[in-house]
């Protein structure tokens, strides 16, 4: 396929056979009395913990608890103030992520960092880019790269695949294909289901199992609680900066949710029964479309009554932004109709709607 195409990727899973370890991909991480400030603020204080090859180590916290600022410092990205990293007991001096990458270590990052317009082969390249003796580009070479990778773990990723058009899930596998093509020993998954769906979710589990398998130390970021207890072989918890014990998945979401922000927490919603009135907004076949004619929201309905919450559930790029953008007027390619009231709402400014009572 050439570089103009696009491509769409199915969405099957990870392969299911398991992989056997292998030597080349162990690497024992230690992270000793890491410190980080920030003016006044300690973010991370005399942090140590040490993930060993072939093990899923959770770092569980609420958020603003100091994970990432950790995972930050470990890829290079910040300077520790105080501690140390080592690798397979080296000391390791990083000014950069590049420095990180070189000694063995890979993170996927919470929002990808992928290039939409770019393939696969493409963006997996960027950054360590092979060349032929002429110094000219080798795309062969790299898309050879991908279709190894995918094929030992099963991912189903074509190399000529225009990012901007694959499922999210597909997106995050080519994350991690960068991050293994460069010989990451050590991967950091920052938050990594923020944006999947409950199946791409199951699918992520599978390949950090994979993963785990073929000997590679994984450290797992994340405040979800069934994610944990499913996959994590050993658990530290961070709470204000700082290591406040370590769990068991055997635990249960009570324990470790206590753990997390240091007092007992009430996992079950008390709610009173609600008091409805007349419907205050009708939506009836509202139809949303971009520049390109291209459908953002499809034909869809509604009605909210007074003394009632509607909940719009979805992952980012569904169109619940377009949906609500629609309701307050933003939106100019709109169909169908917006009842507020009684009034017809669509075709009306932006004031008029605030006017009207819409808040946003």
């Amino acid at each position: 396929m050439g570089r103009g195409a696009r491509a769409r990727t199915g969405s099957r899973g990870p392969s299911d056979v398991p992989l056997d370890p292998t030597e080349d991909r162990a690497m024992k991480l230690e992270l000793r009395d890491i410190t980080k400030r920030f003016g006044p603020l300690v973010a991370n204080d005399h942090i140590s913990l040490t993930v060993e090859p072939g093990e899923i180590h959770c770092l569980l916290g609420e958020n603003g608890a100091g994970k990432s600022t950790l995972m930050n410092v470990l890829y290079g990205l910040y300077t520790a103030d105080e501690g140390e990293v080592l690798l397979d007991g080296e000391v390791q001096h990083f000014r950069g992520p590049g420095d990180a990458m070189a000694a063995g270590i890979g993170m996927v990052h919470q929002h990808f960092m992928l290039i939409p317009v770019f393939t696969v082969a493409e963006n997996v390249m960027l950054g360590n880019e092979p060349t032929h003796g002429a110094g000219r580009l080798d795309i062969d070479a790299a898309r050879a790269k991908v279709r190894e990778i995918a094929d030992r773990f099963g991912f189903h990723v074509d190399p000529d695949a225009v990012v901007e058009d694959l499922p999210v899930g597909v997106q995050q596998r080519i994350e991690i294909i960068k991050a293994l093509s460069r010989d990451a020993k050590v991967l950091i998954f920052d938050e990594p289901t923020a944006v999947l769906t409950p199946q791409e979710t199951d699918e992520l589990m599978a390949i950090m199992r994979q993963l785990k398998e073929s000997g590679a130390a994984i450290v797992f970021i994340t405040h979800k609680l069934r994610e944990v207890r499913e996959v994590a072989d050993r658990i530290t918890v961070i709470r204000r900066g700082a290591v406040v014990g370590e769990a068991t998945p055997d635990m249960s979401d009570a324990e470790l949710a206590a753990m997390m922000v240091g007092r007992q927490v009430e996992l079950t919603v008390r709610k009173d029964e609600p008091r409805h009135t007349d419907a205050l907004l009708e939506v009836s076949d509202l139809e949303v479309t971009d520049a390109r004619g291209a459908v953002l929201v499809d034909k869809v309905s509604f009605t909210v009554r007074g003394g009632e919450v509607l909940v719009v559930a979805g992952v980012q790029g569904n169109g619940q932004t377009e949906l609500a953008e629609a309701l307050l007027g933003l939106q100019a390619n709109v169909s169908g109709s917006i009842r507020l009231d009684g009034t017809e709402i669509v075709g009306r400014s932006v004031r008029d709607i605030l006017n009207l009572g819409v808040g946003f």
